[in-house]
């Protein structure tokens, strides 16, 4: 079955332009959206294709993959497609300094220690114990 969607937001000033795309899904899946939009979980098919692609590109960003040298060097020359905003570098710039701040205020330039807590562990029973109770 092909279903035709709309893959990103509607052109406005700051927002990307949409782009049409075709998609086969099983019918199976194709009524379950149908479900979710009649029940009013979803406004639209469209809605709920945006919200799956976002989801999963989202969740993709956190796996790791391994990237050889060469891959890593095209992806680095690339750059991005447009500088960051202002906004984007105040938000770092203040990050960088919450943690400037927090080393200085310790009194030490050598990071904070975390206690580790350590469980010991007993020996409850011997291994014949363990053995017989299997």
């Amino acid at each position: 079955m092909a279903y035709s969607i709309k893959i990103t937001q509607k052109t406005n000033k700051n927002r990307p332009k949409t782009k049409l795309i075709s998609v086969r899904i099983p019918e199976f899946a194709y009524e379950q959206i149908e479900a979710l939009v009649e029940l009013g979980v979803f406004s639209s098919r469209t809605d709920f294709i945006n919200y799956a692609i976002q989801k999963t590109l989202f969740e993709l960003a956190s796996i790791n993959l391994p990237v050889s040298d060469d891959d890593l060097l095209k992806m680095m020359a690339l750059g991005p497609e447009s500088p960051p905003s202002e906004n984007e570098v105040r938000e770092v710039l203040a990050d960088v300094e919450r943690e400037v701040k927090a080393k200085l205020s310790s009194g030490s330039n050598r990071p904070e220690r975390r206690r580790v807590l350590r469980v010991r562990r007993t020996n409850r029973g011997t291994s014949k114990d363990n053995a017989t109770a299997d």
